[in-house]
């Protein structure tokens, strides 16, 4: 009973800060830090590249999540003073629910992805998170398998679920340590 009340109380605090720092992801150094308003208009483009032309976040979406009152994390991945990638999580009650992953088509299958995940996983145990959950495209089998190999599990497909294309979605969890 106490967790689940400490997790309900976190879900109402702010961020904690993320220590920018270089990390080297397949012989490549990277520097991960968090991410702030003035990134968005590169986020844009990322999401651009990623996602053929469409864009799923809006400007005032990225900035809803970035001054959210709910525990959160935005992390971005630069290459050369490029944003190349980036992640969110937001915490509510004991469930890090992972809200965006899009990494540079050029920088995909090189271990990015898979850090950025990890990355959450340590911030959802530090928040007393019970549970890590995404959506992911049915069509995105690349990331499914990802999201498998790390493991996250399919709960339920959710019809419908991105506007864009009205594709469904598969609802995936992975309970945290």
């Amino acid at each position: 009973m106490l967790k689940k009340f400490r997790s309900a109380i976190s879900a109402f605090h702010h961020k904690e800060h993320y220590a920018s720092h270089e990390q080297e992801i397949a012989d490549k150094k990277y520097t991960i830090r968090e991410m702030t308003s003035d990134d968005i208009k590169e986020l844009l483009q990322l999401e651009r590249a990623v996602y053929a032309d469409e864009v799923p976040w809006t400007r005032s979406a990225f900035l809803a999540e970035l001054y959210s009152r709910y525990t959160h994390l935005y992390l971005c991945v630069l290459y050369q003073n490029k944003i190349i990638a980036f992640i969110g999580t937001r915490v509510f009650f004991d469930d890090a629910h992972v809200t965006h992953v899009a990494v540079h088509p050029q920088f995909q299958k090189s271990g990015i992805a898979s850090f950025l995940l990890q990355e959450v996983e340590t911030f959802a145990n530090r928040q007393h998170c019970q549970t890590l959950s995404l959506e992911v495209r049915m069509s995105n089998i690349d990331a499914k398998r990802l999201y498998r190999k790390l493991g996250y599990e399919a709960q339920k497909s959710l019809p419908n679920y991105y506007r864009i294309g009205n594709e469904d979605a598969l609802y995936m969890v992975k309970k945290v340590k």
